[in-house]
């Protein structure tokens, strides 16, 4: 018979062991930052997802905000390596206001900016490598 601290020591070891083999570290994840145009306007205020290419397990759908004409995914919330798809889109202010359904207040009409090629139906590809990341996005119409 196993004496009892014999078996916390092995049930202390085995659950650290479980917990570590099932986490996966943020060093796993790359980092992604870059630049985005569009025909050489910087997109002030859009979105960059990079959707897996081919599958694989670790591989994630990863989104990031673009502000500037700049994103930055840390290596906490950045893709996995591998092949991705680069979808970029942009809901540029038109110059206009619309009223609200009540029409007691207004706001900036927006419109997608950037066409399908680089976003719904995009034709972007990248390959996502360990670490550090820069890709910089020059789009043209």
């Amino acid at each position: 018979m196993v004496s009892s601290p014999y078996l916390c020591r092995f049930l202390f070891v085995a659950v650290v062991a479980l917990a570590l083999v099932g986490c996966s570290s943020e060093s796993d994840r790359s980092r992604v930052q870059g630049t985005d145009s569009y025909n050489g306007e910087s997109v002030d205020d859009g979105g960059i997802a990079f959707i897996p290419e081919g599958g694989g397990e670790s591989q994630v759908r990863t989104t990031g905000m673009i502000q500037d004409g700049r994103y930055d995914l840390d290596s906490k919330n950045g893709p996995y390596p591998g092949k991705y798809r680069v979808e970029i889109y942009w809901n540029k202010k038109t110059g206009k206001q619309i009223a609200n359904r009540t029409k007691t207040a207004f706001k900036d009409e927006r419109k997608q900016a950037i066409p399908p090629k680089y976003n719904e139906k995009t034709e972007l590809i990248e390959t996502i490598k360990p670490g550090r990341n820069t890709l910089d996005f020059d789009l043209k119409p």
